[in-house]
């Protein structure tokens, strides 16, 4: 795939092969910065491209440690005092944030940006597949409270979000699986050619990835577009494979994206379950999940772990922000391919169906 461009309502989204310049970057603004400061993961300065980037050109740096911890509220007043020196004084109306990192340091990011001098602009370049086409899209961003993730958080779309394969390069097998749970989630709600053309194609390596990555990115601002902000209802639908997904991420400390595969796998048992989903199309999409994107079964997941108990899951699904009461959850069903709804079902339902799909124990 060539360098391409694609402008969404409030982002534009640019495709490249290697690290954009900070005048490349400017020039898609459409403005020069007094201060571009570039927050990034420290892990990315072994690597020599992204080393020597950091080190060239009209910038300030900020190195951080990618991870939960990085999102701690208690944590964020001290990055802001460090940030503020390092910045100086300067009008907030020339002044650029980079994100350069995973999903983590995307949320950090974002964030900091959303609140320092009462906003200002914001790119990312995300170092992670999942976080190409998931996270650094849609404008949330969030900070922890002690252990409970996302609670404090904002909508605050960056100007631009630049995806370069060059990053992508080195990136370990686990991590291609891992983001191609999101890809999944997002060819289940396009449904149509996009779904059509990925059910019969393995994703073994980063040149698959990248080939659907554009039409990935595009149905989820399809949906953002509808609501950008969360209030009808319709970007809740992104949550599909999450309500399960979240729990075990949490519980088990695996990637996000192979929760969300296994999450969306819950998801079609479930469907198929309360008759919403017929068993063909049902055999269908677990073929796809489970043979072309490498989603473990749950007997090979649970083989050397632990299964939750109901008193774990009801805690975890507790804490999570898709609750709409004490007693209630949203969750996402299928009816196949492109046709999802959201329903509002129980937690004692939920616990009791994954009790029935061998989730968890007594």
């Amino acid at each position: 795939m060539a360098s391409e461009e694609i402008v969404y309502e409030k982002t534009k989204v640019v495709f490249q092969k290697k690290l954009p310049t900070i005048k490349k970057i400017t020039e898609t603004l459409g403005f020069s910065p007094d201060r571009v400061l570039v927050i990034y993961d420290r892990k990315l300065e072994k690597q020599e491209a992204i080393g020597k980037w950091l080190g060239t050109g009209n910038k300030l740096t900020y190195a951080v440690t990618a991870g939960e911890k990085l999102k701690d509220l208690e944590a964020f007043p001290g990055h802001v005092k460090k940030i503020m020196k390092l910045i100086g004084p300067v009008s907030p109306q020339k002044i650029v944030v980079i994100g350069l990192g995973g999903g983590t340091v995307g949320d950090f990011t974002g964030f900091f940006a959303s609140v320092f001098k009462r906003g200002v602009s914001l790119v990312h370049v995300p170092s992670t597949l999942l976080a190409a086409i998931d996270s650094a899209h849609g404008g949330k961003t969030a900070l922890n409270v002690a252990s409970i993730k996302n609670q404090v958080g904002s909508f605050y779309f960056g100007s631009a979000v630049f995806i370069c394969k060059d990053i992508f390069a080195t990136i370990p097998q686990q991590q291609i699986h891992s983001s191609a749970g999101e890809l999944a989630k997002m060819a289940l709600l396009a449904g149509g050619d996009f779904f059509s053309e990925v059910k019969d194609t393995y994703f073994t390596g980063l040149d698959v990835m990248w080939k659907y990555m554009p039409q990935t990115i595009d149905s989820k601002y399809k949906i953002l577009q509808q609501d950008p902000y969360e209030k009808s209802g319709e970007r809740q639908l992104l949550n599909l494979g999450h309500t399960f997904g979240h729990p075990l991420e949490s519980y088990y400390g695996i990637p996000h994206g192979m929760a969300v595969g296994l999450g969306l796998v819950f998801s079609v048992h479930w469907s198929h379950h309360h008759g919403y989903l017929s068993f063909k199309d049902q055999e269908v999409v677990v073929d796809f999940l489970h043979d072309k994107i490498g989603i473990q079964k749950r007997h090979q997941f649970l083989k050397n772990r632990k299964a939750l108990t109901r008193a774990k899951l009801l805690k975890l699904v507790s804490e999570d922000k898709k609750m709409t009461s004490p007693n209630h959850v949203n969750f996402v069903f299928l009816e196949k391919a492109s046709k999802v709804f959201r329903k509002t079902v129980t937690i004692d339902s939920f616990i009791t169906e994954a009790a029935r799909q061998g989730w968890v124990t007594s």
